[in-house]
């Protein structure tokens, strides 16, 4: 991968260990509102997608619409469960350190969300403001349209981006954007998830942030 000039991060769960709580949260918040459904269902239906996304699915399930108070209700209590718990992923802060190409975010999630999630693990300052949201394009992962945009807005050509992510749906999203995307699946992932991202157009899957540098030559 020596073409590589910028390397586009995904948030969560790649730069913040936020996937369980998020999850968790919203599965009991789901539960609790009349919309019943095991963290393990949230965890395959949602990883990776985006909150209107997610709410289209839910509707399809439950044949009914999800009231916007459960929205707000979830997100106060995503922000505490996140304030007490959520940790950068390990090894990440050693690489950012450690990383000279240029670098950015793009993530399904909302501006605010990605923006609260670095500074609460001290993650903000190593991307400069180089946050770039499917909120700010038509149409969320898996549709390639906040990877362009990233690249775009960094300038740099899709060839020579390097995608990290660990979710289907994003790594169909850089895979797209005619980017290279490596999957990362933590060694507790199981088999069939890492089979998964390389169907998904993975060039590789990786198990450990600190393995990152071999990929780009650094």
């Amino acid at each position: 991968m020596t073409n590589v000039e910028l390397v586009i991060f995904d948030c969560d769960g790649v730069l913040v260990d936020s996937e369980s709580i998020i999850n968790r949260v919203f599965a009991d918040t789901l539960t609790e509102c009349g919309f019943p459904i095991t963290y393990a269902e949230v965890t395959r239906l949602f990883v990776g997608k985006s909150v209107a996304t997610s709410i289209e699915i839910l509707q399809q399930i439950y044949g009914k619409p999800i009231p916007s108070n459960l929205l707000d209700l979830n997100r106060e209590r995503g922000i505490v469960a996140m304030k007490e718990e959520l940790k950068a992923i390990a090894g990440i802060t050693e690489i950012l350190q450690a990383l000279t190409l240029p670098k950015c975010v793009a993530s399904n999630s909302s501006p605010r969300h990605i923006r609260f999630a670095l500074e609460l693990t001290g993650l903000l300052d190593y991307f400069d403001g180089k946050l770039y949201s499917c909120h700010h394009v038509d149409r969320p992962k898996p549709f390639p349209d906040v990877y362009l945009y990233a690249a775009s807005q960094m300038g740099y050509a899709p060839e020579t981006c390097l995608v990290i992510e660990d979710s289907v749906t994003g790594v169909q999203a850089g895979y797209a954007a005619g980017m290279t995307v490596l999957g990362y699946a933590p060694s507790h992932s199981d088999s069939s998830h890492r089979e998964d991202l390389i169907a998904a157009g993975a060039k590789l899957v990786f198990e450990d942030m600190r393995q990152l540098p071999s990929f780009w030559g650094a």
